[in-house]
């Protein structure tokens, strides 16, 4: 049977194809609209945005566990002194991370974190989705639109290789006006990552996907977003191919964001030309019974970065990965009668790599000055860190013309 084009897209070779190539990526833009400009330099290594998706609670992250304060308002759910990893002091009191994070706390001796505390926005809203999007656009309306990283694409061309998403979806932080990063899936297997993993199908899409002279514009840009579809996913199974997952942390399992973390590691040893990647992880809405949840959460995370980071243990040009973790709030100071906490503001954001300079960033907010709601107020606005992302590992020289407006940048970087 012979399909051209646009019966494909049109459904003639049925649904089963159709979902499967959806849920491989999304890629390209199907509109050719012109860039804008940005002066750019040379990027200086990877980075991955890990999104901890349901608000994870910084408290109980990043301890202040000498402080009566934090001990009145958690009550049993604070973490116990004796448990704590001690970081030292940070100029307002002594901190210490969740016992479960032992990796990181190696981590942390080896001067590869950086802690910014007290990361928020003005007027911080307490809904998951409208949060998100603020994080995801920086953009404070919480309106839809292009992402912090979609636009970042825009001003810096076509490349489908790019920015690159472990999993079935696109989040809307790679995707922006003119271009969108790609997605992979979250699978170790190289099959996986071509369209039905049939070396027949890929050939006829190959040809399906071809451009021809003088075709209708939007049918060139399905053509193009096809041919990178097969671009990204042959390439990524090239790299799964010849690449070996990081080994294993001991002690515990990094569950699906480990998986998700060690995909990204294998694609940057094979050398894929990435310079962004994003992975995910859900759920940490803890309004109930939280030690133990989130203890278990915390645990698997330790795992998958500490698993991720042994394949870069030392700076290389290229090559030296900066893992920026975040949630889309924190969580209430106070325990709730369930024994969780609630949606709240003034989170902790860890950023992690052989390039990173360690220590104490931002400060840790006032815990006898609250909000008119009992909330914590915070200190370090969160594009200042995408600042500094954009300049110092993205390459951009202006990231003003990214995030719309200039933003001072912290100095957690070497």
């Amino acid at each position: 049977m012979t399909i051209n084009r646009r019966q494909f897209l049109t459904g003639v070779v049925g649904g089963g194809v159709a979902t499967g190539l959806v849920r491989f990526s999304s890629l390209g833009s199907l509109l050719s609209m012109a860039e804008a400009s940005a002066a750019t330099v040379p990027p200086k290594g990877p980075f991955v945005l890990c999104t901890l998706y349901g608000g994870n609670d910084g408290l109980n992250t990043v301890v202040p566990y000498e402080s009566g304060i934090y001990r009145d308002w958690r009550k049993g759910l604070a973490i116990p002194g004796d448990q704590i990893l001690p970081l030292g002091h940070d100029g307002t009191g002594h901190l210490g991370l969740h016992p479960s994070l032992t990796g990181l706390y190696s981590l942390w001796k080896a001067g590869k974190v950086a802690i910014i505390s007290g990361v928020e926005y003005p007027k911080p809203n307490f809904s998951h989705f409208a949060s998100q999007t603020i994080w995801q656009t920086a953009q404070l309306s919480g309106d839809p639109g292009p992402g912090w990283l979609g636009r970042w694409l825009d001003i810096t061309g076509k490349d489908p290789f790019r920015a690159l998403s472990v999993g079935p979806t696109l989040p809307i932080a790679l995707v922006g006006t003119a271009r969108r990063g790609s997605a992979v899936v979250d699978s170790t297997s190289p099959g996986s990552q071509l369209p039905s993993g049939n070396q027949a199908f890929s050939m006829a899409y190959r040809q399906m996907m071809s451009s021809h002279p003088g075709e209708p514009p939007l049918m060139a840009a399905q053509a193009s977003s096809g041919a990178n579809l097969l671009a990204v996913g042959t390439k990524a199974a090239a790299a799964l191919t010849k690449e070996k997952p990081p080994a294993a942390a001991p002690g515990g399992d990094g569950g699906d964001i480990g998986a998700q973390l060690g995909i990204v590691a294998e694609l940057i040893q094979y050398g894929m030309p990435t310079s962004a990647y994003s992975v995910s992880w859900a759920s940490f809405d803890t309004h109930s019974n939280q030690a133990g949840t989130h203890a278990g959460l915390l645990a698997s995370l330790d795992q998958a970065v500490q698993s991720f980071m042994s394949a870069f243990p030392q700076a290389t040009p290229g090559k030296s990965p900066v893992v920026m973790i975040y949630s889309e709030f924190g969580r209430t100071p106070r325990v709730n009668a369930s024994g969780g906490t609630d949606h709240s503001s003034a989170s902790v954001v860890l950023v992690v790599g052989p390039g990173v300079k360690g220590g104490f960033y931002g400060a840790t907010p006032s815990f006898s000055h609250l909000d008119e709601y009992g909330n914590l107020i915070f200190t370090t606005d969160f594009r200042r860190i995408y600042a500094t992302i954009l300049e110092q590992v993205l390459g951009v020289e202006t990231p003003g013309s990214v995030l719309g407006q200039r933003f001072e940048t912290i100095n957690f970087l070497l």
